[in-house]
């Protein structure tokens, strides 16, 4: 992944990254209007597009599919956070698509575990919005808790964020359901299959429930999704 206007974004070169509140509400039952592919990358991934309308609200997702076996993960950190765009970061890294993701601080220091080529960028904190990591372990991609990850020096890349927005299949509970926003998500059905998706402005509620809503991101559900990042320079590029 990289950073794009600042933020650690990130995936390494695919040829070579309601429900309950405080008051019970009603999850939106989002459908797919339409859907099609935009293409197919080196490798076999395939860049696809739906749009979705759940109580008069829509939103368009974009994802590139793909097999991990065919593709590694890498995470880009930016030489020049707040100026680099996130095709030119990717580019120049040989990346051939990718998404943004990760948090910073005002000076723009990574909030929460950056690895990037086996080198520690920025350390793993505990917070509660950085909730899981994104890792490739050997030549395994992984998601998993940031409780249950384990650092060890067969991890080449990694990045921390949240929240975990599905786990086991369904949604995450207690996701914010105000507060629409761009997304940047990674997510997967645990047997291989994995998609980088960029959607536009929902809430992360919102999110959760799009990912299992079925033909999303096509003939699979995922099992485990993290959000990357959410805001204005939220993106996905694919070359």
């Amino acid at each position: 992944m990289g950073r794009e206007n600042g933020k650690t974004a990130g995936m390494k070169c695919l040829a070579t990254l309601v429900l309950l509140t405080s008051v019970i509400s009603a999850r939106a039952e989002w459908k797919v209007t339409d859907s099609s592919g935009l293409g197919t990358l080196r490798g076999g991934g395939v860049v696809r597009r739906a749009e979705l309308a759940a109580n008069g609200t829509s939103a368009i997702l974009t994802a590139i599919v793909f097999q991990s076996k065919a593709y590694s993960l890498r995470v880009v950190d930016s030489k020049s956070p707040g100026h680099t765009r996130l095709d030119t970061s990717l580019q120049d890294a040989g990346c051939i698509a990718g998404v943004n993701g990760g948090y910073f601080h005002d000076d723009f220091r990574p909030v929460g575990l950056v690895i990037e080529d086996g080198i520690e960028v920025h350390p793993f904190e505990k917070a509660k919005l950085l909730a899981g990591v994104l890792a490739l372990r050997g030549r395994q991609w992984e998601i998993v808790r940031s409780s249950a990850f384990k650092n060890s020096p067969d991890v080449r890349q990694a990045i921390q964020c949240g929240p975990m927005l599905v786990e086991s299949g369904r949604p995450t509970v207690g996701l914010d359901a105000t507060r629409s926003a761009r997304r940047t998500i990674v997510a997967t059905d645990g047997r291989g299959q994995w998609a980088l998706i960029y959607l536009t402005s929902v809430t992360l509620a919102g999110a959760a429930e799009i990912l299992a809503t079925p033909g999303a991101i096509g003939d699979w559900i995922p099992t485990t999704a993290l959000n990357l990042d959410g805001g204005s320079s939220s993106g996905l590029w694919a070359g």
